[in-house]
């Protein structure tokens, strides 16, 4: 940072100094008092000059010389001059005024700027030094000291002012990444927004406005297809989860792991529950229970779910009678009502056209084997088979 101030009057030359100047003349005179006064002079204005203190010291011995050097005595006494001595008094009075002049004139208005600008340089120097360090405190303090200096100074202002926004900025800056930490989207984007409009490229804003902006619209998202999942709207639900999966993989992973887990194994059951002996569905509840296991492959309830939705289709789909009562003995002793009580009666039918084929071919006892384990079934009628029995024991009564 860079200030231009108003530079003060730069001292003379020493041999242009008008002090120095009568100094000389007053050597060559031989008034060594005066002398040694106008030199006192010019060492405070220039306290390092060498020439200035080698001057002072031959005049000043040359002082100490004309006080002890004797005086002439004569035997005659005479009277003093008054008038002589009158004038030479007037003289030093005249001699001490004029230096006195030039103090006032020359001399004290250029040591008074020249402290000045010291002070200014040395505060702005300290200003510098503060910004460049990001002590703003610091900063403030010295600039506020040099507007106390040069109260008209714009550059001092604006230097205050820019202090004042990159304050505001590292203030909102802040208080945006809490916000965000705390995944409050929509204050840190109105905080970002406000940093925005004090300085739009302030460290990474543009880039945690991206993110804020993304993740206020996933979380909008996230909360939609939170909505389908306690509505079990899998299907809508696994559509949200899937979005954002895709959209970003460290977007609440966790959550939207469990979350699709649970989604496709609803998904899976409830499909079932409407299946009937479609084997359509059954092949899609079993592709979500496979999804289910992508996520958690060691689950066992959805290995479970799995493999009894496997066994029901390959019941669908045999032909082969033993085996498709096999199938289904096998799921109905773990659920006697799964897909909705279908197996069950699906199992009751295919018992019964079994037996209807071991009574034919005359294994009666076979045949009875099989009406009697229908008869036990979980179903809404087992009449058939009851009746069945009934008609086989009367045939066996002698």
């Amino acid at each position: 940072m860079a200030y231009d101030f108003a530079a003060p009057t730069e001292l003379p030359s020493l041999q242009d100094h008008p002090v120095y100047l009568q100094g000389m003349d007053e050597i060559a005179a031989g008034q060594w008092q005066q002398a040694f006064q106008s030199l006192q002079l010019l060492k405070d204005i220039y306290p390092d000059d060498a020439e200035v203190k080698e001057l002072l010291e031959q005049v000043q011995m040359r002082v100490a010389v004309a006080q002890f050097q004797p005086r002439q005595s004569s035997r005659t006494t005479k009277r003093p001059n008054i008038r002589l001595i009158v004038a030479a008094l007037l003289g030093i009075v005249i001699i001490a005024l004029a230096a006195y002049a030039v103090y006032v004139i020359w001399v004290n208005p250029v040591i008074v700027q020249e402290l000045r600008l010291r002070q200014i340089t040395n505060l702005r120097n300290e200003a510098d030094e503060a910004l460049i360090a990001g002590d703003y405190a610091r900063a403030r303090q010295s600039l506020e000291r040099l507007q106390a200096a040069l109260p008209e100074d714009p550059q001092t202002s604006d230097a205050l002012e820019m202090i004042e926004q990159v304050e505001r900025s590292s203030v909102l800056y802040n208080e945006a990444k809490t916000l965000m930490a705390a995944g409050n989207w929509d204050q840190a984007i109105a905080t970002l927004t406000e940093l925005q409009g004090l300085d739009a490229e302030y460290r990474d804003l543009p880039q945690l406005l991206q993110i804020a902006q993304e993740s206020q619209a996933m979380d909008a998202q996230f909360q939609a297809a939170e909505t389908a999942f306690n509505d079990e709207d899998w299907a809508e639900a696994i559509a949200g989860y899937e979005a954002l999966r895709e959209t970003s993989l460290t977007f609440r992973f966790e959550e939207i792991q469990a979350r699709l887990f649970e989604s496709h194994l609803g998904y899976g059951q409830a499909i079932l529950e409407e299946a009937g002996t479609d084997v359509g569905p059954v092949s899609e509840a079993i592709s979500h229970f496979s999804e289910a296991l992508k996520i958690r492959p060691v689950d066992a309830k959805a290995l479970d779910e799995r493999r009894l939705a496997e066994n029901y289709l390959a019941a669908l789909n045999s032909e082969d009678q033993d085996e498709v009562i096999s199938l289904l003995q096998t799921i109905y002793s773990e659920r006697p009502d799964y897909v909705g009580n279908q197996v069950a009666q699906l199992l009751y039918s295919t018992l019964l056209g079994r037996a209807g084929s071991l009574l034919e071919s005359g294994h009666e006892d076979a045949a009875i084997a099989d009406y009697q384990v229908a008869a036990q079934l979980l179903v809404d009628d087992v009449s058939e088979a009851q009746e069945m029995l009934a008609e086989l024991a009367a045939e066996a009564a002698p």
